[in-house]
C-alpha cells in the first residue's frame, strides 16, 4: 500500500506517537533535525527588500520567495525553521493565517501548525513511507 506524508502524519497523531516523534528530533536520529528560529525578524527595507535576522543563528539574508515577502508586507506571520540533515543546513519558512500583531491571540493555532511542519517535513525528508520506517525512526537508537 502507498502511502502520503498526511497519511503518515495522520498514523502518528491517531497512535499518540506525536511528542515521541518531536524527541526523536531533537535528538538528530538518522542525522535530521529541524527547529523553529524562535529569535526570526524580519526587517523592510526602504527599497521594499525584505531581510530575515536570526541573532542566536547569525543569519542575515534578503529574502527573494515572491509568497514570503508578500506575507510579511502584508503583516502575516510567518514562522522560520532550520533544519540540518549531515553537513547540510536549510532555513524554511511557514506563513500563517494570523496578523502578526496579534500573535498572541493565535498561539494555541500557530503552534499547532508549527509541529506539524517540523514532522512532516521529517517525514518527507527522511522518506518515513510506511508505518513501519516510522516506527524504526522512533525505535532507532542514532
Amino acid at each position: 500500500m502507498a502511502y502520503t506524508p498526511n497519511d503518515i502524519y495522520d498514523y502518528i497523531i491517531e497512535n499518540d506517537r506525536e511528542s515521541e516523534f518531536l524527541q526523536a528530533i531533537t535528538l538528530h536520529k538518522q542525522n535530521f533535525s529541524i527547529g523553529e528560529i524562535t529569535d526570526r525578524r524580519f526587517l523592510v527595507k526602504e527599497d521594499k527588500t525584505v531581510k530575515f535576522i536570526s541573532k542566536m543563528y547569525k543569519i542575515n539574508i534578503q529574502i527573494t520567495d515572491d509568497d514570503i515577502i508578500t506575507a510579511v508586507m502584508n503583516g502575516l506571520y510567518v514562522s522560520a525553521f532550520i533544519s540540518r540533515q549531515g553537513d547540510a543546513y536549510n532555513v524554511h519558512f511557514l506563513v500563517h493565517a494570523y496578523p502578526e500583531n496579534m500573535k498572541s491571540r493565535f498561539d494555541e493555532e500557530i503552534l499547532k501548525e508549527v509541529l506539524r511542519y517540523m514532522i512532516m517535513m521529517t517525514i518527507v525528508r527522511l522518506r518515513l513511507d510506511t508505518p513501519e520506517k516510522v516506527e524504526e525512526y522512533l525505535g532507532s537508537r542514532e
